[in-house]
């Protein structure tokens, strides 16, 4: 009877010990199947963040190729797993940069599983290059002394409404060559040098020189880059080329030449205009040449050279040329036509137009 009692209590042991080892496995094997969830899940929220991250610089690059449609959906897939974007903007008139259109992108990221999602906000602001179209087609922070052939043709409401603006200076300005100032239907006319509105020994109203307003730092008036940062306005160029043999009429944006431009064929074009910045050069256009658009003589702080523009032959440049030096204005033709669609169209351009993002916009929740 005792080996009968001592039997059934261990298989009464057995039974249970038994049971806490398949209670123990079948706990343990939830728990690892908890886990696997759980990392599963993280490497998911990882993946999503990741394509997160990486769909947002495509957005800024999808924005930057297209400036002109910031409201828009945007989807795309990277590695298998997909996003979605959403653009909406907002335009405002700042005072530095004139419009400027502040894009709200809403992007939510997929991972390839589906298991996880990951949204994020991020601002960008869509600026122009230019802080405003010139008002004046000749602006020269100096003198300006011409001799040879001139004419400059004025922006009608360049002074106000109804009031003509030809040539603006610091310092003084001086016709002693052949040299006229007129409106936009008298050069049309071919009437410029007959019926001008300046010229040899008559300063006329379009012409303000020693003008006490004009701005100290001519490229951060243009730019809004102050000429000791030039650098950086150099190195958002569409293009930085020595010399000007590489550009053409195709050309456009913001083209910074290093040294002297001596251009055989025309540059830009009425609806594609350039922003050529003559670094430490001098501009010496020949021939029936056209260039459309602003061209910026710049000498660098520190540099003392004296540089030369000179246009010969029927050159011409539509739109408006700026110096921050007293140029040389060599014997020659320098016809000089205040161009209202090119000069727009150096806003108005995708070309023209930079991306930025907006500090501080970026967040996750």
């Amino acid at each position: 009877m005792r080996f009968k009692q001592s039997g059934f209590a261990t298989i009464t042991i057995t039974v249970l010990l038994l049971s806490v080892i398949i209670l123990v496995t079948l706990y343990t094997a939830r728990f690892k199947v908890q886990e696997q969830r759980i990392t599963r899940n993280h490497a998911s929220m990882q993946e999503a963040t990741m394509v997160a991250d990486a769909a947002i610089e495509q957005i800024v690059m999808e924005v930057n190729a297209e400036k002109s449609n910031l409201d828009r959906t945007i989807a795309g897939v990277i590695g298998g797993a997909q996003y979605n974007a959403t653009l909406s903007s907002t335009r405002f008139d700042d005072t530095i940069r004139g419009d400027v259109d502040i894009v709200d992108v809403v992007l939510t990221a997929t991972s390839a599983d589906t298991r996880a999602t990951r949204t994020l906000r991020q601002q960008v602001a869509v600026l122009p290059m230019l802080r405003s179209a010139p008002d004046t087609p000749v602006a020269i922070k100096g003198s300006m002394n011409v001799s040879g052939n001139f004419e400059v043709v004025a922006n009608p409401n360049g002074g106000g409404d109804g009031v003509p603006l030809s040539i603006w200076t610091e310092g003084d300005v001086d016709i002693n060559g052949s040299g006229t100032t007129c409106g936009q239907q008298e050069y049309t006319e071919g009437n410029c040098s007959s019926q001008p509105f300046s010229e040899r020994g008559d300063h006329g109203v379009d012409i303000l020189d020693n003008d006490p307003n004009f701005p100290d730092d001519l490229l951060e008036y243009l730019f809004g880059v102050p000429e000791a940062q030039w650098q950086s306005l150099r190195d958002s160029a569409n293009q930085i080329v020595n010399g000007c043999d590489s550009i053409g009429p195709a050309s456009t944006g913001l083209i910074w030449v290093v040294g002297d431009c001596s251009p055989s064929v025309n540059i830009g074009s009425l609806e594609n205009p350039v922003a050529l910045v003559i670094q430490d050069g001098s501009l010496a256009i020949n021939g029936n040449t056209e260039v459309n658009g602003l061209v910026f003589a710049f000498r660098t702080p520190g540099n003392l050279a004296t540089h030369e523009l000179k246009l010969n032959g029927g050159a011409t440049i539509n739109g408006a040329v700026m110096a921050n030096f007293d140029p040389t204005l060599s014997n020659g033709t320098l016809l000089v036509r205040y161009h209202e669609e090119v000069l727009t169209n150096l806003i108005s351009n995708d070309a023209f137009k930079r991306v930025l993002r907006v500090g501080g916009s970026w967040r996750d929740f």
